[in-house]
C-alpha cells in the first residue's frame, strides 16, 4: 500500500472516530437520502433505536411524514432523569471491546426474550458480533460508545406532544430494554424498561396516537411472531 493510501485510510479512521453523533444529523441524513430518491410523502416504520430516529425526524420533518409507526422503540423513558448515572466515552468504549457473541446472545435472551430463545435468533446475533470481530472492531466499538452516549443524553420523549402525524405504537409486553440499568442501583434499575406502562404512556402523550399491544412478545415482535406483527403493521399503515 502507498504511503499516500496509508494515511488516507488513516484520516478516514480518524474521522469516523471524531464525528458527533446525534438524532439530528441521522435526521438530516435520512431526508437527504428520501429527497435522492425523489420521494415526497413517507410512511416511517422505526424499531428500537430506530424509533427515537423516527420520532425525531416525526418532528423535524412533519410535512414529509404520512404516517409514523413505533416499533418496540427505545427512549419512552429519560434514563438519566429516573437516576441512570452517566458513563463516560472512554468507559463505554472499554467496555464495547469487551463484546461477543456470547455476551450478545445473553443479553438479548434476558432483555428481549423474556428469558426464552430459538435457534433462527442466532443470525441475528451472529450478524451484530461478526462486526465486533472484524478487522476495524476498535472502530465499531467506538462508534457504539458513541451511539450509546447519544441514546442516553438525547432523550425524545420530551417532545412527544410536538408530534403531529398520526402514530402507531406496537408494543411487545415482555420486553424489559433500558439502556444504562446495568449501572443504575439495583432499586432504580427494576423500575426501568417496564414496556406496558411505557407504551400507554407515550400512546397517551403522542397526539392521534394508536396503541397496539402484544403482551406474550418482546423487543422484537416482527421476529418472534412475523404473522402476527406483519397483519399489525399492515393495518397501522393502511
Amino acid at each position: 500500500m502507498s504511503l499516500r493510501r496509508i494515511r488516507s485510510a488513516s484520516a478516514s479512521r480518524l474521522s469516523r472516530r471524531n464525528i458527533k453523533f446525534s438524532f439530528q444529523q441521522l435526521t438530516n441524513n435520512t431526508a437527504e437520502l428520501i429527497e435522492s430518491l425523489n420521494v415526497s410523502d413517507v410512511i416511517l416504520v422505526g424499531h428500537s433505536m430506530g424509533g427515537m430516529l423516527a420520532a425525531r425526524y416525526a418532528l423535524q420533518f412533519p410535512q414529509t411524514v404520512e404516517r409514523l409507526v413505533l416499533v418496540n422503540p427505545i427512549g419512552l423513558e429519560d434514563w438519566q432523569a429516573k437516576g441512570v448515572p452517566y458513563a463516560t466515552l472512554d468507559v463505554a468504549y472499554a467496555s464495547e471491546l469487551k463484546t461477543s457473541f456470547a455476551s450478545i446472545k445473553a443479553y438479548q435472551q434476558r432483555v428481549y426474550y423474556n428469558g426464552d430463545w430459538k435457534p433462527e435468533y442466532d443470525r441475528w446475533v451472529s450478524m451484530l458480533a461478526g462486526m465486533y470481530a472484524g478487522e476495524d472492531k476498535e472502530i465499531v466499538a467506538w462508534n457504539q460508545a458513541q451511539t450509546s452516549d447519544m441514546i442516553f443524553t438525547q432523550p425524545v420523549i420530551h417532545e412527544f406532544g410536538n408530534i403531529s402525524v398520526p402514530t402507531t405504537l406496537i408494543i411487545g409486553g415482555k420486553d424489559r430494554t433500558a439502556p444504562g440499568s446495568n449501572r443504575a442501583s439495583a432499586e432504580v434499575a427494576k423500575t426501568l424498561g417496564q414496556y406496558p406502562k411505557l407504551g400507554r404512556a407515550a400512546a397517551a402523550a403522542i397526539p392521534n396516537a394508536t396503541l397496539v399491544e402484544f403482551p406474550e412478545l418482546g423487543h422484537s415482535p416482527q421476529i418472534e411472531a412475523p404473522d402476527e406483527f406483519h397483519s399489525a403493521l399492515v393495518e397501522a399503515i393502511k
